[in-house]
């Protein structure tokens, strides 16, 4: 394979998305800790992606944004309107609490 080939590989790599979010998760809301305090917490989460595909490391945002797509597909299974971030990002994964807070 020549280096031209291997490099447009790389970065097609790195551009995937694999995380799809549900039909519905665009209803589920992302809030601040602190504004989840009147809700009635469901459940917690742990959203896992990878954060290494081979030897190229993918982009912060992109693993952020699957691991955000993650939390709100659980939050709709466990028939939740809302999430919060319960931790940082860390090897390509993050902790969220699962509330209701719409009646």
């Amino acid at each position: 394979m020549k280096n031209g080939h291997l490099i447009c590989l790389v970065a097609l790599v790195s551009a995937c998305t694999w995380v799809k979010p549900k039909e519905g998760v665009e209803s589920i809301a992302l809030v601040k800790f602190a504004a989840v305090a009147q809700c009635k917490k469901l459940s917690t989460t742990t959203s896992y992606v990878k954060q290494k595909v081979g030897f190229v490391n993918r982009g912060s945002k992109k693993v952020a944004l699957e691991l955000l797509t993650l939390a709100r597909n659980s939050a709709l299974e466990a028939g939740g309107d809302t999430i919060a971030q319960l931790s940082e990002v860390s090897d390509g994964k993050q902790k969220f609490g699962i509330y209701k807070c719409r009646p």
